[in-house]
């Protein structure tokens, strides 16, 4: 049996086609899948394109594919973009749900916990045993903050103010400009024109100024990391989840964050990274679609992914 694991992020989607015994049989990695910002067209278009080339254009034997994209927001999007990518691709098994359930079947097989994925965007998630709850994870523009776009949005915006006198002086203003390759006032513009990982892009300037000493990216940092552990907390108070808080993304696992959430984090709940990448989670729930027992395979994926990633 063959079976497709996806990881649709907000800037690249990976994606595995492995057996039932958990053997990687062939990897790759695209832009984003998102629906929400491609469209439900091109985004199936992108999914019929990786199953293309992961089977060499044999999707017939392809038992089943597990999408796990970021852009499903209502209960309507997941259905719908899995008929499409059936119809698409000549698959009659596939299944469609939002990133983060890649990110809880990477860490853990508890039936209850937080979860929460901070990369280009930023969700939480309340899983309880027989329901899972969203809180926030509506994009950029009406986010509570958290994500990547905000972390790199603030880079930006501190860079600007020093340019114009109205922030104070900060060392992310010459690593802004070294890595925009252009003027501020042209960067200004470029943010228009772009999606909003270009904004986000800017987020690791924030990191790099902070271990440098910088009060002002520290200061972004915290601000963030409060925003983001605001909502796994919360989600813990609303509902019956466990002490386990899951937390995926390229921002929620770097080190420093990661800190600066632990700080964040109510009495009791334990911060929770992934041991192997999202998308064998997205494997794992493939097999669980299908009915394969995935303890042992996600440890076999981990394992054969990683070396092949190397």
């Amino acid at each position: 049996m063959r079976l497709i694991g996806i990881d649709g992020g907000g800037t690249k989607t990976a994606a595995i086609l492995f057996d039932e015994e958990g053997h990687v049989l062939a990897q790759c990695a695209v832009g984003p899948c998102n629906p929400n910002v491609l469209g439900f067209d091109e985004s199936t278009m992108r999914v019929k394109k990786i199953v293309e080339m992961l089977t060499q254009g044999e999707q017939r034997s392809v038992a089943a594919i597990y999408i796990g994209t970021a852009g499903i927001f209502t209960k309507d999007d997941g259905p719908r973009f899995a008929a499409a990518v059936a119809k698409a691709c000549d698959v009659e098994k596939v299944k469609c749900e939002n990133d983060v359930m890649n990110v809880i079947a990477a860490a853990t097989d508890a039936d209850r916990c937080v979860a929460g994925v901070c990369g280009t965007g930023m969700i939480v998630y309340a899983k309880e045993p027989d329901r899972v709850t969203r809180l926030d994870g509506w994009g950029y523009l009406l986010g509570l903050g958290g994500s990547g776009y905000d972390i790199g949005r603030d880079v930006i915006r501190a860079a600007v103010g020093e340019s114009e006198g109205t922030s104070a002086a900060t060392a992310l203003t010459p690593l802004v400009e070294r890595k925009a390759g252009m003027s501020l006032e042209n960067l200004v513009l470029e943010v228009y024109r772009h999606d909003p990982a270009f904004v986000a892009s800017f987020a690791p300037l924030a990191f790099e100024a902070d271990a440098a000493g910088d009060a002002v990216a520290k200061d972004i940092l915290v601000a963030n990391a409060r925003a983001f552990t605001k909502l796994l907390n919360r989600a813990a108070e609303l509902y019956d989840c466990g002490d386990e808080v899951v937390v995926s993304g390229g921002i929620a696992t770097n080190a420093r964050f990661g800190e600066l959430l632990t700080k964040e984090l109510n009495n009791g709940l334990r911060l929770v990274v992934p041991s192997c990448p999202q998308v064998v989670g997205a494997c794992v729930n493939c097999a669980r679609f299908r009915g394969v027992d995935s303890l042992a395979l996600r440890e076999r994926l981990a394992g054969e992914y990683g070396e092949m990633a190397v």
